[in-house]
C-alpha cells in the first residue's frame, strides 16, 4: 500500500514539474554586447622606476578595461587626460613621490584602488 502512494505522489511532482518547464516558458534574455573602446596612444613613459612602474600598470589595467566594455570611453579619456597632467608629467620632471601621490589621487577619483 505505502509502494502504491508513493508512485502515485512520485507521477504527481513529475507532472507538476513537467508543466513548469514546458514550452511555455519564455527564452531567457540575450545579454547586450557592450561596445568596446579604443586605447589611448600614449608617449613614452620617463621618470624613475619608481613612479613609472605603478603608472604603467595602472594605465594596463584601464587599457584592459576600456577594450573588454567594463569602462566607457569617456571615463577612458578623462583617466588619461589627467594622468598627463598629473603624475606622468610630475613623473618625467623626476618628482617620484608627487607622482605617486598624484596617480593614487587619479585611482581614486576614478573607482580604482
Amino acid at each position: 500500500m505505502r509502494r502504491i502512494v508513493f508512485l502515485a505522489l512520485l507521477a504527481v511532482v513529475t507532472l507538476a514539474l513537467a508543466a513548469c518547464s514546458g514550452a511555455n516558458t519564455p527564452p531567457p534574455s540575450q545579454p547586450i554586447a557592450g561596445a568596446p573602446g579604443a586605447t589611448a596612444t600614449r608617449g613614452p613613459l620617463a621618470g624613475p622606476a619608481g613612479c613609472t612602474r605603478p603608472i604603467a600598470e595602472y594605465e594596463a589595467i584601464i587599457d584592459r578595461d576600456v577594450t573588454t566594455g567594463y569602462l566607457s570611453q569617456s571615463v577612458y579619456d578623462r583617466i588619461n587626460a589627467d594622468l598627463a597632467a598629473g603624475p606622468r608629467a610630475a613623473c618625467a620632471s623626476g618628482r617620484e613621490a608627487d607622482a605617486r601621490a598624484q596617480l593614487s589621487q587619479v585611482k581614486t577619483s576614478h573607482g580604482y584602488r
